[in-house]
């Protein structure tokens, strides 16, 4: 040994035990943090995916814009790319409604239009048609359909392209009808719509300001895709900024949670060492030196810890990633599952470096200033009272309970410690599962309820109709039929013969609307959602969970001298297994009780804030509190067995 630093690596090989539990507490917490922001990460990339899918890929629009503003507008240096959407009213095709509409071919990918199959109408005489449509009447590119105009004007058309389905027009059973340019502008529109899609680092909201001013646009004429800017952050949404602010809040109880539980292993674990360094005050070290050493520990610690927790943080979010994309090969097929967020990384490491390195100073610092002698004998410690107690807990309790439940209540700062990390990890949980309510994703997902299909007449429907859909296999009829409407649910098992059986029984005066693709969209989106939201609260249940059985090893194996002592003095090991385990499920159902009160506090304000009801939570709360005291359980039993198979004249000798 070459200076006194290298008692510090020395110690920790020496005492391989506690020197593992508390790298673990540090690795666990740095994987949560890691794990739960690498996550974000991710969803953000998926909320970004489905905003680009549903609302499309543009952030500012003009209504009703003239020749002159859709020129300047295009002009700009900082405009990336920009296209007109024009609504051109109601027309006819082969007698039957559908809607009409023309959009730039440059724009047209932006807006999720995309062509399937041939190509986008050039000619006056040519159209493009969902791919829905072209199936069911079984139309092909090149065939010819008669086309009544808005303006009245009827006339044969080529089908000269096919577009893949939307979910609102299929369910709805109108096609959209896309004609030329030269078509369209020879139509008076009902409205029309300027995309703007602005360049990388533009700041839209100045930009957006300057155009308005500058070509005289109404507030009323603007509009934005909020889903977009609020991912980037430029958003003036009074609602999109409430969801952040909440998201700040939970996200912030996340590195709360990590740094609670690395200071409180390592707090346990230095405290533990007071008459170590009183020992070494003995022989001359300074309370400089002694803070040193502890530094010096955490640091080994960190470097050990760190690593492992980084790469534990990357592995939840690879299989978050995995999971995903299997779940939803559409809108995740293109993203890599071995991408990893920078910020999550950086946020676990600093939270386990900075945390180690004040969790460790504390309490070398209360260390350094005890009395080298009373550090030796332990007398510091020790305190009697002068008042006489009254024994609530013995007679409440066998006396070894009653000691278990002592123990944890009088040492106030470790029982502020435990019940921390119990709690707060409850609280994460809790807070966590509003996200999962679609009202705070701003989404709407189909109720048990909700039909797959839906016949509708004008002309009225029969009984005898209504008779022979529910006599379909496959299909269910929900509720009570009305005289133009019924509502049918398909089973999931040969869906597609199913619906071809009620398009047969139904004659040209009833109208078919097929709901599923718009509900498969509403259903997918809310459904990864739950996925990320529950992939944050396992990871956070399993972390708390660790944490908790490793923190109750850390407190039981630093008091191993204690229960040694006891066991000298004839208590059984029966009876040290009731008092540690009293003491155990006193911290536990301590830090459930404060972390339920506290979080169910936190998600009714949540739900509140978001306008949403709001019911008691009793399965969780009945959930964690068994959790809590399972855990609690089995987290005595490993180091209760080692204390156990110690023999006791060994730890009596090293007092």
């Amino acid at each position: 040994m070459k200076t006194y630093l290298d008692l510090a690596p020395k110690y920790l090989s020496g005492h391989k035990n506690k020197t593992r539990l508390t790298v673990l507490s540090v690795v666990m917490a740095v994987a949560l943090v890691v794990g739960i922001f690498s996550m974000l990460d991710a969803l953000v990339t998926f909320e970004k995916a489905q905003v680009l899918k549903s609302e499309g890929n543009y952030h500012i629009l003009i209504r009703n814009p003239t020749q002159t503003e859709i020129d300047i507008i295009a002009s700009r240096i900082d405009v990336e790319n920009s296209g007109m959407l024009k609504d051109l009213g109601e027309g006819k095709i082969n007698d039957e409604m559908c809607a009409m509409g023309y959009m730039d071919g440059n724009f047209a990918g932006n807006l999720n239009i995309v062509l399937a199959e041939g190509e986008a109408p050039k000619n006056d005489n040519e159209i493009m048609l969902e791919k829905w449509y072209l199936d069911q009447l079984a139309l092909h590119i090149g065939d010819t359909v008669n086309i009544a105009l808005s303006n009245g004007i009827a006339d044969d058309y080529v089908i000269s392209g096919v577009i893949n389905d939307w979910g609102a027009t299929k369910a709805a059973s109108i096609p959209f009808v896309f004609v030329s340019k030269g078509t369209s502008e020879g139509l008076s529109a009902v409205t029309s719509q300027y995309f703007v899609l602005f360049k990388v680092g533009v700041n839209i909201q100045n930009t957006e300001r300057e155009i308005a001013a500058g070509l005289n646009i109404s507030a009323d004429r603007v509009g934005y895709n909020e889903g977009l800017l609020a991912l980037m952050l430029q958003t003036k949404n009074n609602r999109v900024l409430t969801f952040y602010l909440i998201g700040m809040v939970l996200f912030g109880l996340v590195l709360v949670t990590g740094i609670v539980m690395i200071y409180n292993t390592f707090n346990i674990s230095v405290m533990d060492r007071v008459r170590q360094f009183g020992l070494l005050r003995c022989i001359g070290a300074s309370k400089k030196q002694i803070r040193r050493i502890v530094r010096r520990e955490s640091l080994i610690i960190s470097l050990k810890a760190i690593p492992i927790g980084v790469l534990g943080g990357m592995f939840i979010t690879f299989i978050c990633s995995g999971i995903l994309k299997i779940y939803n090969p559409y809108l995740f097929g293109d993203i890599s599952i071995f991408s990893f967020s920078g910020i999550g990384i950086g946020a676990g490491v600093l939270t386990g470096l900075l945390t180690v390195l004040i969790a460790s100073m504390l309490p070398a610092k209360k260390a350094a200033k005890v009395s080298p002698v009373n550090a030796v004998t332990g007398s510091e410690s020790v305190k009697i009272s002068g008042r006489q107690k009254q024994g609530v807990l013995t007679r409440l309790f066998p006396v070894e309970i009653a000691m278990g439940v002592n123990n944890a209540i009088n040492k106030k700062r470790t029982l502020i410690l435990m019940t921390s990390s119990i709690a707060i990890s409850i609280i994460l949980l809790l807070g966590f599962s509003v996200l999962v309510n679609p009202a705070f994703m701003g989404m709407k997902t189909d109720e048990p309820y909700t039909p797959d299909l839906t016949l509708t007449s004008d002309q009225g429907i029969t009984s005898e109709l209504s008779e022979k859909l529910s006599q379909i296999e496959g299909g269910e009829v929900l509720g009570k039929p009305t005289e133009h409407q019924i509502d049918l649910q398909l089973s999931g098992k040969n869906d597609e013969q199913t619906v071809n059986e009620v398009a047969a029984v139904i004659d040209e005066t009833i109208t078919l609307h097929d709901k599923r693709q718009l509900n498969a969209e509403a259903d997918n989106a809310f459904m990864t959602i739950a996925v990320f939201i529950y992939g944050f609260v396992a990871v956070i249940a399993l972390i708390s969970i660790l944490n908790m059985i490793n923190t109750m090893n850390t407190s039981i194996v630093s008091r191993s001298k204690y229960l040694a002592m006891l066991r000298a003095v004839g208590m059984s090991d029966k009876q040290l297994n009731k008092m540690v385990l009293a003491q155990s499920i006193t911290y536990s159902l301590t830090g459930c009780i404060t972390g339920c009160v506290l979080g169910v506090v936190l998600q009714k304000e949540l739900l509140d804030f978001l306008a949403t009801d709001w019911s008691f939570p009793l399965y969780q709360i009945v959930g964690i509190t068994v959790i809590c005291i399972m855990t609690g359980t089995l987290s005595v039993i490993s180091p209760l067995k080692k204390i156990k198979e110690t023999v006791i004249s060994e730890t009596i000798t090293s007092l």
